[in-house]
């Protein structure tokens, strides 16, 4: 049976970014991403600078906190994510939305409605944001009352260790 990896890590790779990004959502997590096998290959989805990319192999298997939440899914869903990851792919990154869901995060939701009134980009995403537009392709209750601007990856990985715990 098919599965979908979501994937909550620190890569070490960017130390002082990942270092805000877990003060300010108190987490041990500061990067989301899913994983997907297609025809034996196994492929990350992933928002990251510049663009959101789909790329073969596994870059986090050397990172300092990982933590993988397997989901098995069907074969039509898996080529419906595989199709989404494809689509999204090359869609800008944009710190903007990180820092729009960090100020959710931390101060609320007046802070973040300000921001994103200020520094919101139409399509444009961050990681979590990213993920849970990818699990909502496939699971569209996936965190259906939140606003996907506003999710980071800790929130996402709350609610996919909650949402999935039955699968």
């Amino acid at each position: 049976m098919p599965k979908m990896d979501l994937i909550f890590v620190s890569s070490g790779r960017h130390p002082e970014t990942e270092a805000l990004i877990r003060k300010a959502t108190n987490s041990r997590f500061a990067h989301a991403a899913i994983g997907l096998e297609v025809e034996g290959v196994y492929f990350i989805s992933e928002a990251v600078r510049p663009a959101v990319r789909f790329s073969e192999g596994n870059q986090f298997n050397d990172a300092t906190e990982l933590q993988t939440i397997t989901v098995e899914i069907t074969e039509e869903q898996r080529n419906r994510l595989a199709i989404k990851a494809i689509r999204n792919a090359g869609k800008p990154y944009s710190i903007k939305a990180c820092a729009i869901g960090g100020a959710h995060n931390v101060l609320g939701d007046m802070a973040a409605e300000v921001l994103d009134q200020v520094l919101s980009d139409e399509g444009d995403f961050d990681c979590s944001g990213h993920m849970v537009d990818m699990v909502r392709e496939i699971f569209p209750a996936f965190m259906d009352c939140e606003d996907q601007s506003r999710i980071v990856p800790e929130a996402a990985r709350v609610a996919a260790m909650e949402f999935f715990k039955e699968t």
